[in-house]
């Protein structure tokens, strides 16, 4: 996991039932944070914490017990302070701030903002009884979402894709087998990704379902944005049929499959490059392929089948309004969806609604004015959970992927990156960096520097560079991959 740590607050009278905590928190592969650990003798005790609560938590936990209403002064208060301040410029909805009690106890009423208090707006874990095992499970659980690890609730329609392809003799499953052992049935391949992808891109060119205007009058409210989360949950259940079929194809596919591989990326990333219409939709429009370029390079990494991922990327061109014809991978990613700035706010709302969460009109009204905190890579979150069940299978845990996930993410940057590098005609907005910019935002070394460590020590013996990425050139990788590099540290220092 990245170095992120989860904050303890507590009094020193419930110290052994804290050690006991933090055991079953490290355990999980937390790294915790304790004053009675990190405190040295000569410290700003006060500047220490304060760092320690804004800077680094992934999640702070206040823990409380009888034992804090004996007292008229604690630091313990000062902390909360520090906490509440921090938590308020955070999404309507964040699970940053957790509670516990450790007995039966008042949760003192820390005002939150926006009539939000501690007490009542925070659900708590109750880590006393005959419960108490069962709550440390649940409360490390909600830790493990919260720092990323941990995937939101998919789409039924993706959930039903994925178990129906995980029952013995899936007709999907089985007929994908067929075409990919057998050489002489390249015709048939051919013939069933073209089936594979008529009917997403016969649905997205039809613009009663997708229209690409909107009106003059349309308002930049709650209600535009319910309706735009709604359109990129139509988007997911068209292109859930294909994810499977696009994992297996990337897992297992051969040089002979390339090529149509190529031909379905490209048809359907043609679709999805509108630039008539407002922006706001036509951004949104690309969202099919870049969820589609997602679940090919998972699978591609995944099996480290790096020429499916040249083949679902590099090689997939498309043009636009007679301009050159361009990787579309250069043109878009999760970021283009959304765009960075105010509506990153639409993006928000449909991560917390992948959370669980339902924000309310005046949570996203505070959102879309900037009152509200926004997530700064919503789409990536959203394709995290969206890609959680197709790939079960492939990780050991929710940990696993998640790190795969940074891996695939850094790849897709890189191999734009480099495709910017090999051509002067480009000068459009950059589309990609995910997750991994803020989830590793505390590390020592991010992905991106473990990828680019790797291809300078490996040269041309690096696997992606044998599947032809970067032009099989490792200066070609190296010099991409410390664009990416770059980048990141650029987006850490700014957000972060």
């Amino acid at each position: 996991m990245a170095s992120d740590h989860v904050f303890i607050s507590y009094i020193t009278e419930d110290s052994d039932q804290i050690d006991e905590l933090q055991a079953a928190l490290e355990a999980a592969d937390f790294i915790v944070w304790r004053d009675k650990d990190k405190l040295w003798p000569g410290d700003d005790w006060e500047a220490k914490i304060r760092d320690a609560i804004r800077g680094g938590s992934f999640v702070f936990l206040a823990c409380f017990s009888s034992n804090l209403a004996k007292r008229k002064k604690s630091y313990q208060f000062e902390e909360l302070t520090v906490a509440a301040e921090e938590y308020r410029q955070r999404p309507p909805g964040a699970s940053w701030l957790m509670t516990a009690r450790l007995d039966e106890c008042e949760i003192p009423e820390f005002n939150l903002g926006a009539g939000r208090t501690l007490g009542r707006s925070i659900h708590r874990a109750d880590l006393f009884g005959s419960q108490k095992s069962a709550q440390i499970t649940r409360l490390v659980v909600a830790i493990q979402r919260a720092m990323g690890a941990s995937p939101g609730t998919p789409p039924a329609s993706v959930e039903k894709a994925a178990a129906d392809a995980g029952r013995a003799g899936s007709d999907v499953v089985e007929r994908l087998r067929e075409l990919l052992r057998n050489p002489t049935l390249i015709m048939d391949y051919d013939e069933y990704l073209s089936d594979l992808r008529a009917p997403i891109v016969r649905a997205l060119s039809d613009r009663d379902a997708f229209p690409l205007s909107i009106p003059s009058s349309t308002k930049g409210d709650a209600s535009l944005a319910r309706n735009w989360v709604k359109r990129i949950r139509s988007y997911d259940d068209l292109v859930s049929a294909s994810l499977i079929p696009l994992k297996l194809i990337s897992m297992y596919g051969s040089q002979a499959h390339e090529q149509e591989l190529s031909k379905t990326m490209q048809i359907v990333a043609q679709e999805s490059t509108q630039r008539a219409g407002t922006d706001l939709l036509t951004s949104q429009h690309q969202y099919p392929a870049v969820l589609m370029t997602y679940a090919t390079a998972l699978g591609a990494v995944a099996k480290q089948n790096y020429s499916m991922l040249r083949a679902a990327t590099a090689d997939v061109q498309v043009t636009s309004l007679g301009d050159p014809r361009m990787p579309f991978i250069v043109t878009s990613g999760n970021q283009s969806v959304v765009g960075i700035d105010r509506w990153l706010a639409l993006g928000t709302a449909l991560s917390l609604e992948d959370e669980g969460k339902q924000p309310t009109e005046e949570e996203i009204e505070q959102l879309l004015n900037g009152r509200g905190g926004r997530r700064f890579t919503p789409i990536s979150d959203h394709l995290f959970t969206i890609l959680a069940p197709v790939y079960q299978q492939q990780f050991a845990g929710d940990a696993d992927y998640a790190d795969a996930f940074d891996r695939v993410e850094v790849l897709l940057d890189a191999i734009s990156q480099d495709a910017r590098l090999q051509t002067d005609n480009y000068f459009g907005s950059y589309g990609g960096y995910g997750r991994y910019t803020w989830r590793h935002r505390h590390s020592t070394q991010g992905p991106e520097t473990d990828m680019l460590n790797d291809v300078r020590a490996q040269g041309a013996g690096w696997t992606p560079l044998l599947g032809g990425l970067f032009g099989g050139e490792p200066g070609r990788a190296i010099a991409a991959l410390e664009a990416v590099e770059g980048m990141a540290s650029r987006i850490r220092s700014a957000r972060w």
